[in-house]
């Protein structure tokens, strides 16, 4: 989505970046200086990771096709701090940050609903015909059947 910036003022490209920078949520804008002087853009201010910096950078470059760019963000690890380090929470922060974002529950916590019998799945059967209809585990009997005792296979 390369923009012609020839018909735009420093401050139209400044919102255009700012708004740029803005769709993505591991960038926090709020920490980033963006200056526009004659269609060259300038970024400063201080990002949590090096993928931060490179992110910013590609947004400007690849994304909105800005030619001329200085990037002066500088990685603080205290930045980084403010972000939870597991992938699931900080999805659920940024989740909660950006509703507008977000597509509804993507996983359900439990899978109960996926399994009709717990113990059969955990321990198997010991009637091999359940075992392949279910296709469950079979358990062999723990003692040998009684004589004169009948099978529940058809014969």
């Amino acid at each position: 989505m390369a923009e012609d910036f020839g018909y735009m003022s420093d401050a139209e490209m400044k919102d255009l970046v700012l708004q740029g920078l803005r769709e993505y949520p591991e960038i926090d804008v709020d920490l980033i200086e963006v200056n526009v002087k004659d269609g060259a853009v300038s970024l400063s201010g201080r990002v949590g990771t090096e993928q931060e910096v490179q992110q910013a950078e590609h947004v400007l470059t690849d994304l909105l096709g800005v030619e001329r760019v200085a990037n002066e963000l500088i990685v603080d690890e205290l930045v980084r701090g403010e972000r939870s380090e597991a992938a699931d929470d900080a999805w659920a922060e940024d989740d909660a940050a950006h509703p507008q974002h977000a597509d509804g529950p993507r996983t359900s916590d439990e899978a109960a609903h996926l399994m009709e019998n717990l113990d059969a799945e955990q321990f198997g059967t010991s009637v091999p015909q359940e075992a392949v209809q279910r296709g469950t585990a079979y358990e062999p009997p723990d003692t040998p059947p009684q004589e004169g005792s009948r099978s529940r296979e058809d014969h």
